[in-house]
């Protein structure tokens, strides 16, 4: 099934891996990686609603913040692409365009008679400059549970405050030696599924249905929408 989708990310940040196929010369950003997810996007004709081409970096916000509008609203699934350094420490996070975005796809909107629900959400996290993902995420390594740690604690509030937030999520604590971790034992544990960037393009459509359950059940997480609430 085609979808509308709608993705949030830092441009220029540059604390990525290199992606084969660009020049060497080039500083590969997240905004490459943008242009490498609508390739495959539209291979499986799904439809990209970003800026595609255009530069909204010539207009004022308010106009950018229109245009966003636009394109969230018409859109059924929002990527957030995680990157090492999407995080603008010098500015408030409701100055910061990822967190408006984030929040604006959550919310319900109406526009000119018509109703837009909570968008379905995936985190696609990129490989950093390293080829590494351990700024975000961590494989414990214990052969009994195989435990992933996810720091959803250094995103976004908006968007961590949506990741391991199942109202009645199935749970354990691993019984290895020097483990005794914490695991959720099903795969739906956050509204924004978080998913690497590798794995993700390895089957784009599975996890794509995969958020799209999770929305579908949407009552099930305690989802925070409004940046004034984080």
């Amino acid at each position: 099934m085609a979808r509308k989708v709608f993705v949030s990310y830092k441009h220029k940040d540059s604390s990525v891996r290199t992606i084969p196929g660009f020049s060497p010369f080039e500083i590969i950003t997240a905004r490459h990686y943008v242009d490498k997810l609508w390739d495959y996007l539209d291979a499986e004709d799904h439809i990209y609603k970003g800026e595609g081409n255009e530069d909204l970096g010539s207009f004022k916000d308010d106009t950018i913040e229109s245009k966003l509008k636009e394109k969230i609203f018409d859109s059924s699934i929002t990527i957030v692409l995680i990157s090492k350094n999407m995080k603008d420490t010098t500015l408030s996070e409701e100055d910061q365009w990822i967190p408006w975005e984030v929040s604006y796809s959550l919310r319900e909107k109406t526009k000119d008679g018509r109703a837009s629900v909570t968008n379905s959400f995936l985190a696609v996290v990129i490989p950093d400059e390293n080829g590494s993902y351990e700024y975000f995420v961590k494989e414990s390594g214990c052969p009994h549970c195989n435990s992933t740690t996810w720091y959803h604690d250094n995103l976004f509030k908006i968007i961590g405050k949506n990741m391991f937030n199942k109202k009645r999520p199935n749970k354990i604590v691993c019984r290895g030696e020097n483990c005794r971790t914490e695991v959720h034992t099903d795969n739906d544990h956050s509204y924004i599924h978080p998913v690497k960037w590798d794995d993700f393009i390895g089957d784009i459509n599975f996890y794509l249905d995969h958020a799209t359950k999770i929305s579908d059940n949407i009552e099930d997480y305690n989802v925070v929408k409004l940046l004034a609430s984080v």
